[in-house]
């Protein structure tokens, strides 16, 4: 039975979730974009956390890297993995206390918050379709992969580009590399 996916919906429930509250993400950590990823044939959403520190200057809030990942099962929404990525070997040199960028980054610097917001929002929309095309044979146009492509290169803060990469290798180099 197809069944409506809502990534902004799954994100938001997570808030709650008493899976990712016992993962003990720490108090101030925030979901970032998350990806896509199959995992054994089951195509599972990586949801990223990580910290922002507002420094009182414009365009200087400090990026932390990704700390947690929360994978969830779709399409039912259901987390099923929890990973805390100081112990993820590919991260053994990274000093998680300290912050790896700056937000708002070079792509993003000239976006007014509400465009911001709408620039988020497709972005959900089109994760939505691009889900429901890999579970359901759902309609997704080369025209939405583009826009996808586009938004994500632009919206994803290139230091963290690396843990990107390392969390989705497919997901990375199809809608994030360039």
């Amino acid at each position: 039975m197809k069944k409506e996916i809502s990534v902004e919906k799954i994100l938001k429930d997570l808030l709650s979730n008493e899976f990712v509250l016992n993962g003990r993400i720490p108090l101030g950590y925030g979901a970032g974009m998350p990806v896509l990823k199959i995992r054994n044939d089951y195509l599972c959403l990586v949801v990223p956390y990580l910290k922002y520190q507002v420094t009182g200057e414009v365009d200087k809030t400090l990026v932390y890297p990704i700390r947690n990942t929360v994978t969830v099962l779709l399409p039912e929404g259901i987390p099923v993995g929890f990973e805390d990525m100081r112990l993820n070997e590919k991260f053994a040199n990274l000093d998680f206390s300290l912050p790896v960028g700056v937000f708002r980054h070079e792509a993003i610097k000239d976006m007014t918050k509400q465009e911001y917001a709408k620039a988020k929002t497709e972005i959900f929309a089109l994760y939505d379709k691009l889900i429901c095309s890999l579970l359901y044979d759902g309609e997704y146009s080369d025209a939405d992969d583009a826009r996808l492509k586009e938004l994500l290169s632009k919206m994803t803060e290139p230091s963290l580009k690396p843990m990107y990469r390392a969390i989705s290798p497919d997901f990375y180099n199809k809608y994030m590399a360039y």
